[in-house]
């Protein structure tokens, strides 16, 4: 419906036949902005025009981009806080700066927090039923994958710490390297370095959590505050729309 009956509503055009097929996630996100052009112009269609197909694809872009995003943000995990607790110098010196520590920090989040606030732009582009939709099918596989992308990391962190990384195997590695006619010293460096770091992974899995409550929020947060901004311009009547209360 238009602002106003008696004029033509601003109208972008959209894919014939309802073809809405994304297959990537700035390719959902152009949807979904032009969608949004079309509902602030006045064109309002009901969100049962969204096929489920069409539902699972975003869900399914907005599962892979979550979990593929998360996955190289929990591989760069410890080494950033390997960093921080200076066991790897990230410039080469072993003492890091404050410079070295936040480089660090952005290493583990930086990719994650771009992503969540890039799809915190595309929460907020939804002003009618079919937008929402999309929207919300979009930040549900999102949120799907990011779960299982820290379900997986804080597993594998775990099975690193307790199998890999456990006190018999370090031995046994330690032993080879000094069968391999490995001065002592050596041998006993490695051996504290790797009982040392080897805690990283613990406190990697428990930061991954943290990360990713973080990374699910923003979006979230960002789609509550849309909502709040639909209310007042319907409010104030700069749109309408029809809803079906079922």
């Amino acid at each position: 419906m238009s602002k106003d009956s008696h004029s033509t509503p601003d109208i972008m055009p959209v894919p014939p036949s309802n073809e809405i097929h994304p297959r990537g996630l700035l390719e959902a996100i152009s949807y979904i902005d032009q969608n949004f052009a079309n509902e602030l112009g006045g064109c309002m269609i009901k969100s049962r025009f969204l096929t489920t197909k069409q539902r699972l694809e975003f869900m399914e872009v907005g599962f892979r981009s979550s979990f593929a995003s998360g996955i190289v943000s929990a591989l760069l995990t410890p080494i950033a806080i390997g960093v921080i607790e200076q066991y790897i110098p990230m410039f080469g010196d072993p003492s890091p700066t404050l410079f070295d520590k936040f480089s660090a920090f952005l290493l583990a989040l930086g990719f994650s927090l771009g992503y969540a606030i890039f799809m915190a732009k595309a929460s907020t582009c939804f002003i009618g039923e079919y937008t929402r939709a999309m929207v919300l099918n979009l930040l549900g596989g999102m949120v799907f994958g990011a779960i299982v992308k820290a379900v997986v990391a804080f597993i594998a962190f775990h099975f690193l710490y307790f199998k890999i990384f456990s006190d018999s195997n370090i031995l046994w590695a330690v032993a080879k390297l000094y069968y391999a006619k490995t001065t002592p010293a050596t041998v006993a460096k490695v051996y504290y370095w790797v009982q040392g770091f080897k805690g990283i992974f613990l406190i990697s899995a428990y930061f991954v959590l943290v990360s990713t409550a973080v990374f699910i929020i923003i979006p979230i947060a960002a789609m509550f505050i849309a909502w709040l901004r639909n209310r007042k311009l319907i409010a104030a009547g700069v749109v309408h729309v029809d809803s079906d209360r079922i």
